[in-house]
């Protein structure tokens, strides 16, 4: 990471300028709060693959509820939460319950939430945002910190206490470990995988919720790319895709590497399609070399 914050520095003589430094961190921020609910599912071996469909479908609802109206800007907020909760207890539910794949199940609840998405603005989103939630996404705090930063590091250090000092987060390395002596020793197998689910699909919302005060407006397109770039990370910053070991610490690092590899690419003024060729050869590279770090010790 730290590496590649030189070799961008070396490029672009900017970078460590306060107003790139604000750049950065905000937009890791929005993929480093999806990562705190993929994390969590991940790390009971499971997988997220609606998420960004979830991210998709609450920006596009809190568009048309707040149409730039201030009074409506928390209503908007409890709305998008709400719709998450009932889909993370379904991805939860069709895991647990139905015996169904995690990938399976995420995946076609994320088709099914991104079809109401389109039904639901006939795809063509409207409204926008509000001043106050303008302000939450985009105000500055002490410099290089924007509201939806703040936000990041509130909720970061709520998942790393949580999985360092809670019942639940020891029964989410259970769970993630062995499944079944998990159940066998006690652990409330049920009441975790409901948790993590809907934890995971909260945090895709809060996210939508945000990026829609970033833009300005919805799109069809927001939330693109979030699943593999959340999965990523978190596999980058150590956790093991299999679940059982890992943490959010390193899921920080993973987000900050994402956000860099991209920041890198976007300075270099690569054509899309090549940046995205790059951006996946890249990945796979770390990825590769997480896994045979993993496998020397």
């Amino acid at each position: 990471m730290i590496l590649l914050a030189v070799i961008i520095n070396c490029v672009s003589t900017g970078f460590l300028t306060v107003d790139h430094i604000y750049s950065i961190l905000k937009q890791a921020a929005f993929l480093g709060i999806v990562c705190v609910g993929q994390s969590l599912v991940i790390l009971t071996g499971g997988i997220d693959l609606s998420l960004e469909y979830t991210l998709l479908f609450s920006n596009v609802l809190a568009a048309a509820i707040i149409s730039g109206q201030n009074e409506n800007t928390f209503t908007a907020l409890a709305a998008v939460i709400g719709v998450a909760v009932l889909i993370g207890l379904l991805n939860g539910c069709g895991v647990y319950f139905l015996k169904i794949p995690a990938m399976i199940m995420t995946l076609s609840t994320g088709t099914a939430v991104y079809g109401l998405a389109y039904i639901y603005c006939n795809g063509a989103p409207g409204g926008f945002t509000s001043d106050i939630l303008n302000q939450l996404s985009n105000g500055r705090f002490g410099g290089i910190f924007s509201g939806v930063t703040i936000v990041w590091i509130i909720l970061a250090a709520a998942v790393i206490v949580i999985l360092r000092s809670t019942v639940l987060g020891r029964s989410i390395y259970a769970i993630g470990t062995n499944r079944d002596s998990a159940d066998y020793s006690g652990i409330q197998v049920r009441n975790v995988t409901l948790i993590v689910y809907i934890i995971a699909s909260v945090m895709a919302a809060i996210t939508g919720y945000f990026l829609l005060g970033y833009t300005g407006t919805s799109y069809m397109s927001t939330g693109s790319g979030y699943n593999m770039d959340s999965i990523a990370a978190v596999v980058i910053g150590g956790t093991s895709i299999a679940g059982g070991s890992g943490g959010y610490v390193g899921t920080i690092a993973g987000v900050c590497i994402m956000v860099l590899i991209n920041s890198l690419l976007t300075i270099l003024h690569m054509p899309e399609a090549v940046k995205q060729i790059v951006q996946g050869l890249l990945i796979a590279v770390l990825l590769l070399v997480v896994s045979g770090r993993k496998k020397e010790r």
